[in-house]
């Protein structure tokens, strides 16, 4: 056996190669944008179907500073949400400018309940429907490693976006969005840039923090911060793969022909 000062090198090197074959076989199994998206989409419908409740405390505040001075308008939000669709805003309290919170932040809360309804919800999905995704590399985002996605939407509408979506490797969950909306929300905006982060609570993955920057045609920045604060009530059954929910319907469907009942069991959208 070859030695090196007194040691064996051979074990050295089929370490060496051993590493490398695993590194070849990672990158040929690593999966495509496509099938990220794909299963990200399965295992988002099992944590939607599993979450029952829950309820936040938000805080929306906009800075602005341009040519008419500096101003600033914040509103705290009670939210509530109990499955499949039901959002409740109630603004708990307003303060600084009286125009930033009747023209922007209470419009921006009024958008956020238009796109829970169905229609929008299917149109602002992050889905093959919906987006091109290419990927375009890893990274870890606290300590968690995860694929970086960049998309790019097949139809520009108010609710879909351009930029980079980083996908947990761990559970195929959505960890942060960092881009731009499809379309100009507004003639008096030159541009907008947007980073939404996300956070775990047990199984479920909620927004975390949201900030926004858009930059005025006549002249100034604006900055928009959502904090979604704690969430103090989070009610929710276990997450069942698709395989399981499955079976169930199965079984479900058997008992009624059994039992001689009109219907089929129906999955909670």
């Amino acid at each position: 056996m070859l030695r090196l000062a007194g040691r064996p090198v051979l074990p050295c090197l089929m370490l060496s190669v051993a590493m490398v074959n695993v590194g070849r076989t990672q990158g040929l199994t690593s999966p495509t944008a496509d099938e990220i998206l794909a299963r990200m989409v399965v295992k988002n419908a099992e944590r939607r179907a599993a979450l029952e409740h829950y309820v936040s405390e938000r805080t929306y505040r906009v800075e602005y500073k341009g040519t008419g001075g500096e101003h600033f308008g914040e509103m705290r939000v009670h939210a509530e949400y109990s499955a499949p669709d039901q959002k409740r805003f109630t603004v708990v309290s307003e303060a600084g400018s009286k125009l930033i919170c009747e023209k922007v932040l209470r419009r921006l809360v009024e958008g956020e309940q238009e796109a829970t309804e169905e229609s929008n919800r299917r149109q602002a999905m992050l889905s093959a429907g919906n987006y091109n995704v290419e990927l375009v590399g890893t990274e870890q985002i606290d300590g968690i490693r995860a694929w970086v996605l960049k998309v790019s939407p097949k139809v520009s509408t108010k609710f879909t976006y351009r930029g980079k979506v980083w996908v947990s490797e761990d559970d195929f969950a959505v960890m942060r969005v960092h881009g731009e909306p499809a379309k100009n929300p507004s003639w008096w905006i030159n541009r907008t840039s947007f980073d939404s982060r996300y956070v775990r609570r047990g199984e479920f993955w909620l927004p975390g923090k949201n900030v926004s920057t858009s930059h005025v045609r006549i002249g100034g920045e604006a900055t928009l911060t959502i904090d979604y604060g704690e969430y103090q009530t989070l009610a929710g059954k276990a997450v069942r793969s698709g395989e399981e929910v499955s079976a169930g319907v199965a079984r479900s469907r058997e008992a009624q022909l059994v039992g001689g009942k009109v219907g089929l069991a129906t999955l909670p959208q």
